[in-house]
């Protein structure tokens, strides 16, 4: 009797666990890109003006139809194409979710006739809150990385900790360089076609298998003075 008890205790522990695991997984990517698609949207991020002439844009979801096990980037991007990249500051801050998942800036961001199909491009800088950073160039939503994530101590790793970004173009060197926090810690070059010297801002942020939809989702702040 004892024996047939616990084993039924076993099989209900068992369906519970189930039932709970198959509640917090992601769902499968619907597209097939390979890596993860990067998709142009204006749904999540949410502009406001603050004091100090200061604008904070706010990326806010916990929608499961962008959480999958192949992962999920998100970006946006404002102003005209043909304007000359000079340099960017913004302070971000990720009070919610995996703090593997990265977040940063878009530059440089226009279209190009690549193999006589307008595509689109754009040089990216992130950052995450395990005090890594990374920086690349995404060609029709491919992410070529210049360099995959590093670490650095100049990164606050606390979620309620902002960090700032800075990206400025030296044009006597031909060289983007990146800085956080106030400290200069890499200098990247853009050789490749398309060249990418100007172009529309804007920013990004990456949805991992790792956050956990609908229970916390992701939770953003980019400050920028505009």
């Amino acid at each position: 009797m004892l024996r047939n008890l616990l084993a039924g205790l076993l099989i209900i522990l068992t369906l519970i666990i189930f039932s709970c695991k198959n509640d917090f997984t992601p769902d499968e990517n619907q597209f097939q890109d390979d890596p993860p698609p990067l998709s142009w949207t204006n749904k999540f991020f949410e502009p406001e003006l603050i004091e100090g002439g200061l604008t904070r844009t706010i990326l806010r979801t916990n929608d499961r139809q962008y959480w999958t096990y192949e992962g999920f980037t998100m970006w946006t991007a404002w102003g005209n194409a043909n304007t000359p990249f000079v340099s960017r500051t913004v302070s971000m801050v990720k009070p919610s979710g995996y703090s593997g998942g990265g977040y940063g800036i878009v530059f440089c961001q226009s279209e190009h006739e690549i193999n006589g199909v307008l595509t689109p491009v754009m040089l990216v800088v992130m950052i995450n809150n395990d005090g890594e950073y990374l920086f690349g160039k995404t060609i029709g939503g491919i992410f070529v990385d210049f360099s995959w994530w590093k670490t650095t101590p100049y990164l606050n790793k606390r979620t309620d900790s902002a960090n700032e970004l800075t990206v400025f173009y030296d044009n006597s060197t031909d060289e983007f360089c990146i800085q956080i926090n106030g400290y200069e810690i890499e200098r990247f070059r853009d050789d490749n076609e398309p060249l990418l010297r100007s172009g529309k801002n804007g920013y990004i942020a990456v949805i991992t298998p790792f956050d956990n939809f609908p229970v916390t989702g992701i939770d953003i702040y980019f400050m920028e003075e505009l």
